[in-house]
């Protein structure tokens, strides 16, 4: 599993940024329906090849952030 730190704050712009970046470069990725969590958390799930990517904009740990099984090193490269 693969996890990166997008933002170190909530922002539904780096969310959205985020998730554009992943469909861009995975565009026949299936992407599930948005979920929001009663606090707000937005969570964006994708499939691609029988793996998955999911993209948080979590209100409770106060972080966008990126769950994957992909390596998404040229995606979210901070270096």
């Amino acid at each position: 599993m693969f996890d990166y730190t997008i933002f170190p704050n909530n922002s539904a712009e780096r969310f959205n940024e985020a998730c554009k970046k992943i469909e861009k470069t995975y565009p026949n990725a299936l992407k599930e329906p948005l979920l929001v969590d009663v606090d707000g958390t937005s969570i964006q799930n994708y499939t691609e090849s029988s793996k998955s990517i999911t993209v948080y904009n979590d209100y409770e740990i106060g972080a966008v952030f990126v769950k994957s099984e992909i390596n998404l090193d040229g995606l979210f490269s901070f270096a």
